[in-house]
């Protein structure tokens, strides 16, 4: 066994440690005294901060290195690491968990309460009075919050019965008021609603925001609302049908695993589950947000701080804490982590867990330089689990959507007089930092603008080997273009924008300098002087196999302004690569098979933009719609007269579904190239080795072979610890499992029945063949038999039939299910009244390509004599119409009823165009 192991190799080994010591040692036991001595395993110390005292002046002349014994190490206040830490030339302070089970808490364990029966099954106690907290766990599990509706713990997602819709709301940030369903929201009486959270999603689903409740108005149906809204940027907030859940109201503690704190009384109200003793329970709240503070200068650095093999766990949460808003990226952050460093140089986090943190795992803010995180797990986040984000100071000229649309200045007047010098103004950001072999998954339980990893004003950052799934936003999300140069690699993202829309699993913008005001107003010029090296997206797997919420979901999304990219050798699944304005993409060497085009929008002339040596395979139906995908190109608002970038060639398209595939509209491919596009490119299909086991490469005699494309490695996407395979989870009959062993192990251990693996459980040597729904476990042992890496688990279900994707069914069958021609595409373009109008929400490439608008009809043109009216009006194409006197626009059906309303009067256009909003007075017929 794993433990029996342990315990033996940690006496042994500390015994050695002991005798043999190079560097100044403690030992830190949850059974140590802190009046002992600590340099012995015998005499340990009680606590870590007790340990790090010790350790300043040390470090000066010698290392470090303080040996955290299993158990709870509890935290209640967050260690900082400054100055007093300095270590001398080449000096480490290592901070080193020893065995399997060693846990840094940010909690307090709640010691000798009594417990008596408030109501029913609802117990409490008294607490501490100087304890402030926000989380609850019982037996090291999260409890829930009082709220409305209940937790739903089938599907926690915003899908879920754990949610409701709003009936009505002022849709604009910062939100006063929210409507709510009388006829299902919660009837109970509230006595103290200014105790209550409101976790609601913004309209245009980009995100999440929390506001506290000031009072609830039940003749009205509302909620007032009082702080919060900060959590993201851009104005929109709480509009009709938004998805929302209350918590933190007493009378709602109505359900096994709730609670709620009575701050005022000191008391603890819980119903625990059935089965629960709570006198034998474990109780823990957490304390503290920050755990560990590495906090220097960029005169004078903390340098060579190594945390290892520790899990971090139970932190407060931070939602409804100082946010700060992130240039005119999407997101506002807090600045803080369960680690936080700003003033850092080359610090490690090997082999860490961080779990049930109420905000973000790891957080790089300003100078940080040669840091590193690698080997590590993160789960169960309330926000994102390794950011990189650098300081405004270092921006030379920084802009948010705050300061457009929340404090109303104007973006153009603050142009004037603005630095035009190239790169950072100064040291005051993250450089040369890495994550590397990391799983990340099921982050963003409270703040849904989120992503596994976070890059924002940064310089040289790479993400490799990185597995990241079960998020409700971005895989990994760069935030603008200061200052690229960064290394996105042999990741495996998958199951990502689960509850937001209109995004990507990878995810950028790029709205600098050179980028004005978002539709046409871009200056080349300007783009390197921020994006001053490109960003490299390579030998990565990127799949979408879901339906999304709202538009978009591209695999690879770089949106408003990402210019200087170079993507090659990625394996985009289930959706393609997106190009929004921008300049300067070069997009070469990868596969793409989806029912989804390419999304090709609202380019620049002479965007420098080059598409060559690329696998573009169409299948199936996109998820919510019923026709199958006919183009390989989705454009919206492309140039009209000027070339669509530099070069498109030397590609394979093929379209699974039919022989008679468009580029896009009625354009056919021999159209396309009397274009001068795709001269040398070809329609055939590409010849993969084995889709149904998710080999991509092509064949010897592939035509893309002649065209200058090169197979790449299919096995090396993600993390490198230990994987159980295969990749689809459901199976009819039998299905045959294999496992890879962690690099830095030798061999892998398996069980079959959800047991937790040892040196005893059946040793790995092949495939092995599964007949029923198994849940397989396996850890990888290195030569002495020490376990290396977390332990793996993989559930597979057996199925009457499996369910693919369409876009995989299409592929593996080599036929549509359908009739091809027998389906009448909708016509989505309609004249009205001398203009040529669109459904925008028809079309979700227009709904991305102009903003995020989701409803209006988008001009397509104005007809030179039967649309002269609204052009002298000031109408241009391109605008979006959402309302005509008091009547709002939703689709050319409404738009033609307020034509018939107000016919032969001067009537009021509302109009949204390139984020803004404007009213045109025209003169109907």
């Amino acid at each position: 066994m794993f433990a029996i192991y342990y315990m033996k190799s940690i006496a042994f080994f500390l015994l050695l440690l002991s005798h043999f010591s190079i560097a100044k040692d403690f030992y830190v036991s949850p059974q140590g005294k802190d009046t002992h001595a600590g340099t012995t395993s015998d005499n340990p110390l009680a606590s870590l901060a007790q340990a790090l005292e010790r350790s300043k002046g040390v470090l000066a002349t010698e290392s470090v290195h303080i040996y955290l014994m299993p158990g709870s190490h509890y935290v209640s206040e967050a260690l900082v690491l400054d100055r007093a830490y300095a270590s001398g030339s080449g000096h480490q302070l290592v901070i080193e968990g020893i065995g399997e089970n060693v846990v840094v808490k940010g909690s307090a364990l709640l010691k000798n309460l009594v417990w008596r029966t408030y109501r029913g099954e609802v117990k409490v106690a008294a607490i501490p009075s100087d304890l402030r907290f926000d989380q609850l766990f019982v037996n090291e599990a999260l409890q829930v919050k009082a709220r409305f509706p209940n937790y739903d713990y089938a599907n926690p997602w915003r899908g879920g019965l754990g949610y409701q819709l709003a009936s009505d709301g002022g849709d604009r940030r910062y939100d006063s008021w929210m409507g709510v369903d009388s006829t299902v929201f919660s009837q109970k009486v509230w006595e103290n609603p200014e105790t209550g959270i409101v976790h609601a999603f913004q309209s245009h689903n980009w995100g999440n925001m929390q506001y506290k409740i000031l009072s609830r108005d039940r003749t009205k149906h509302q909620l007032k609302l009082g702080d919060g809204g900060w959590q993201l940027q851009r104005m929109y907030g709480i509009g009709k049908g938004t998805p929302f859940f209350i918590e933190n109201i007493f009378e709602e503690l109505d359900a096994p695993g709730e609670w709620f704190y009575d701050e005022r009384q000191h008391l603890l109200y819980y119903w625990p589950p059935a089965g629960l003793d709570l006198h034998d329970a474990l109780v823990e709240v957490p304390v503290v947000k920050d755990i560990i503070q590495i906090k220097g200068t960029p005169e004078q650095p903390v340098k060579n701080i190594h945390l290892k093999n520790i899990r971090f766990t139970q932190a407060k949460t931070t939602f409804m804490d100082a946010y700060e808003p992130l240039a005119r990226g999407d997101w506002s952050i807090h600045r803080g982590g369960a680690i936080f460093m700003e003033g850092a140089e080359d610090c490690v986090i090997d082999a860490c867990d961080f779990d049930d943190l109420g905000g973000n795992a790891v957080f790089m803010s300003g100078y940080n330089r040669n840091n590193m995180v690698r080997n590590a797990q993160f789960s169960n986040l309330g926000e994102s689990a390794v950011c990189f984000v650098g300081k405004p100071s270092a921006v030379r000229f920084y802009q948010t959507w705050d300061d457009a649309e929340i404090h109303h200045k104007d973006w153009e007047k603050m142009r004037q007089g603005m630095d035009l010098g190239r790169g950072p103004k100064s040291p005051d950001y993250p450089e040369n930092c890495v994550v590397e072999n990391a799983i990340i998954h099921d982050i963003g339980l409270l703040g849904k603008q989120t992503a596994g990893v976070f890059i924002s004003m940064s310089h040289h950052i790479r993400a490799s080997h990185v597995s990241i799934y079960n998020t409700p936003r971005a895989g990994i999300c760069i935030n603008d273009g200061t200052w690229g140069g960064h290394i996105i690699e042999h990741c495996d993202i998958w199951e990502t924008v689960k509850e937001t829309g209109e995004h990507g699993p990878f995810n950028s913008w790029g709205r600098e300098r050179q980028w004005k005001q978002g539709s046409g107003g871009m200056i080349k010029d300007y783009v390197l002087l921020d994006a001053i090296d490109p960003v490299i997206i390579r030998n990565n797997r990127i799949s979408n196999f879901r339906k999304t919420i709202s538009a978009g979901n591209w695999t690879i999304d770089l949106d408003d302004g990402s210019s200087n990219y170079e993507i090659y050798n990625n394996l985009s699944l289930g959706s393609t690569l997106k190009m929004r304005d921008g300049y300067f993409r070069k997009a070469y060497n990868n596969i793409m098979v989806s029912p989804v085009p390419l999304g090709w929008h609202v380019w620049p002339e002479e965007s420098g933009d080059r598409f060559t040596n690329n696998i573009v395979v169409i299948a199936g139906k996109v998820p919510g719609k019923e026709v199958p995908t006919q183009h390989f190109i989705g454009p919206a608002r492309m140039p009209q007269e000027g070339r669509w970038g530099d070069i498109h060639d030397q590609n394979v398209y093929w379209n699974a579904n039919t022989d008679k595939a468009l580029v896009y509209g009625d354009v056919t491919f021999e159209n396309w190239q009397s274009q001068g596009y795709d001269q040398h490119s070809k329609l055939a299909n590409p010849s993969f080795v084995n889709p149904g086991k998710m080999d991509f490469r092509v064949q010897e005699h592939s035509p893309a072979i002649g065209l200058g494309f090169k197979n790449f490695p299919m096995d090396q996407f993600g993390h490198t610890m230990t994987k159980i395979g295969p990749f689809w989870k459901e199976f009819t009959g039998t299905l045959q499992i294999s496992l890879t062993a962690d690099k830095r192990g030798e061999k892998v251990y398996y069980t079959t029945d959800g047991s937790q693996p040892s040196t005893g459980s059946q040793l790995y040597t092949q495939p092995f063949t599964i007949h029923e729904s198994s849940l397989i476990k396996a850890a990888t042992v290195d030569s002495q038999g020490k376990r290396v890496g977390p332990i793996q688990a993989e559930f597979y279900t057996k199925v009457d039939r499996v369910k693919y994707p369409s876009w995989y069914q299409t592929l593996l069958s080599g036929k549509t299910d359908w009739d091809f021609e027998s389906y009448k595409f909708p016509q989505t373009n309609k004249h009205i009244d001398g203009l040529e109008l669109i459904n925008i929400q028809e079309v979700p490439d227009l709904i991305d390509a102009s903003g995020g608008y989701a409803t209006g009809c988008f001009v397509a043109s104005i007809d030179t004599l039967g649309g002269e009216h609204w052009r002298k009006a000031g109408l241009r194409p391109h605008m979006i119409v959402q309302g005509m006197g008091t009547e709002s626009i939703i689709s050319t059906d409404d738009f033609e009823a307020a034509l018939k309303k107000y016919a032969g009067q001067k009537v009021s256009v509302k109009t949204v165009y390139a984020y803004e909003n404007q009213v045109f007075e025209v003169q109907l017929k």
